[in-house]
């Protein structure tokens, strides 16, 4: 059975709890509890929830956008030198 949106958002909230705490275990609201054997496995958890939430909450693509602008500073802008 699929989890809802709101389920998925509180196993997120137990997962960045336990980031924050210097124990690896993580207990779930649904009574389950977990013991992550690295920093790196509870990342890898909070990650495929994130994704889990935004496939779940009709969204698509990556999670990071990247925007370019011309105002004419920065490496694609005119340099100081080009002026002299």
């Amino acid at each position: 059975m699929a989890l809802t949106v709101l389920q998925l958002q509180a196993n997120l909230d137990a997962i960045n709890q336990a980031l924050g705490n210097p124990t690896l275990r993580v207990r779930f609201p649904d009574g389950r509890e977990v013991m992550y054997r690295s920093v790196d496995e509870l990342r890898k958890a909070k990650a495929e929830i994130e994704e889990d939430i935004r496939q779940a909450s009709g969204k698509t693509g990556n999670r990071t956008t990247l925007a370019q602008h011309k105002r004419g500073d920065g490496p694609t802008g005119p340099s100081l030198y080009d002026r002299w």
